[in-house]
C-alpha cells in the first residue's frame, strides 16, 4: 500500500500518467495508473507482454486491437482489454483531454514508461492537455532505444520510398 501523498506522475510521449498503484510495491503482481491523454495524443501501435485494461473516463477514443485496419471508437465507461502481446494503440479522437484508468498485469510497462518518461515534479512541468500536442518536438530516441530491453514491439508505417 502507498503511504506516500505525493503520487508519482510522469509524461509519456504525449500523455501525463499518475500512478495509483505501483509494480513495484511488495506483492504487486500489477499496476494502475491514470492515463490523460490530450486530443490527437497516444502511442504508435505495439505489443507488449503486459496485458491491459482500459476503463475510459472521459473523452472519446479511438481503439486497435490486432487489426490495425479496423478501429473502433469508446466513450467513457467503456473496458478495453488487451491481452498479452496483442498489436494495440489508441488515439484520443475528441476535442478535449481524455482520461483513462489503466490496470497493468505484471505491471512491467510502467518500468519501460519510466525509462522514457519525464517525471513532472511541479505544475511547471505539465503539458497543457487541452492543445493538440506538437508531435515534431518529441524526442523519440529513447522510445525505440528502450524498447527491445522491456520486450516491446512497435508497428510502424512503412515510408514510401522517393
Amino acid at each position: 500500500m502507498n503511504t506516500n501523498n505525493k503520487k508519482e506522475e510522469l509524461l509519456v510521449l504525449t500523455d501525463v500518467i499518475k500512478v495509483l498503484v505501483s509494480n513495484t510495491e511488495p506483492g504487486n503482481g500489477y499496476a494502475v495508473f491514470e492515463e490523460n491523454v490530450p486530443p490527437l495524443g497516444g502511442p504508435p501501435p505495439h505489443c507488449h507482454p503486459d496485458e491491459e485494461v482500459f476503463y475510459i473516463l472521459e473523452g472519446k477514443f479511438e481503439f486497435v486491437l490486432n487489426d490495425l485496419d479496423n478501429p473502433f471508437q469508446v466513450l467513457p465507461g467503456s473496458v478495453v482489454h488487451v491481452p498479452s502481446n496483442a498489436i494495440h494503440t489508441f488515439k484520443n479522437v475528441g476535442d478535449t483531454a481524455g482520461k483513462m484508468l489503466v490496470l497493468l498485469t505484471p505491471g512491467d510497462l510502467l518500468d519501460y514508461f519510466r525509462a522514457i518518461g519525464s517525471p513532472i515534479e511541479n505544475d511547471s512541468e505539465r503539458p497543457d492537455l487541452t492543445q493538440v500536442p506538437d508531435i515534431t518536438k518529441l524526442n523519440l530516441s529513447k522510445v525505440f532505444e528502450l524498447a527491445p530491453l522491456h520486450k516491446i514491439e512497435f508497428f510502424l508505417p512503412e515510408i514510401a520510398k522517393k
